[in-house]
């Protein structure tokens, strides 16, 4: 059970959060600053170092939500058997959240791009999501589903790059192609593989 001290600590964390994941959609990442964020969530400039480093660790909390929501929803998508179906299933909820999210995507990978503090800040939340699908290829290989002689950490890295990637090219296209389409062909050469049996 949680102490009102923490409930009150988590409530401030998130109206931060929301504070500044509102006006990085209205202004753009670079345009906001830390006291527009104080002003927005109505705390000062401290709490706000209280909870995040930086605007970097703000934006790079996102991910982080991201995976907690992937392990809430777990029975949305680990059942049966096909390692392949699973990753579907994750990547159909994270991009639900992305589609949804759009305006913020668009600033979250643009400035990740311009950003080096960005992308050491989600070097946990890549490292996590890879972990999640080394789990699942691991346990396919386990069950004779998938073929052993392949790192599974490897092809996750793989699986995590096929996502990062579609995301972006996504966002450079102004959403305008089937985010969840490409993503299937891509994960479908990964499981299928390219050599004619």
């Amino acid at each position: 059970m949680t102490t009102r001290r923490e409930r009150k600590k988590r409530e401030t964390r998130e109206k931060i959060f929301n504070a500044a994941i509102k006006l990085f959609k209205q202004h753009g990442f670079e345009a906001t600053t830390i006291d527009m964020i104080s002003e927005e969530a109505d705390v000062a400039r401290g709490t706000i170092f209280l909870h995040f480093t930086s605007k970097e660790a703000i934006l790079a909390n996102w991910g982080y939500e991201r995976l907690h929501e992937i392990e809430e929803r777990r029975e949305e998508w680990d059942y049966g058997d096909s390692c392949k179906q699973k990753v579907l299933r994750i990547y159909k909820i994270m991009n639900e959240v992305n589609i949804q999210n759009y305006d913020f995507i668009k600033v979250l990978v643009e400035s990740s791009m311009k950003h080096r503090k960005i992308l050491e800040n989600e070097k946990n939340v890549y490292y996590e999501l890879r972990q999640l699908f080394a789990d699942l290829i691991e346990e396919a290989q386990e069950k004779g589903r998938l073929k052993t002689r392949f790192n599974p950490l490897v092809a996750a890295n793989m699986l995590e790059n096929i996502y990062y990637n579609a995301l972006y090219d996504w966002v450079r296209n102004e959403g305008a192609w089937a985010l969840e389409e490409i993503m299937e062909e891509k994960v479908s050469i990964v499981f299928e593989g390219l050599d004619a049996e």
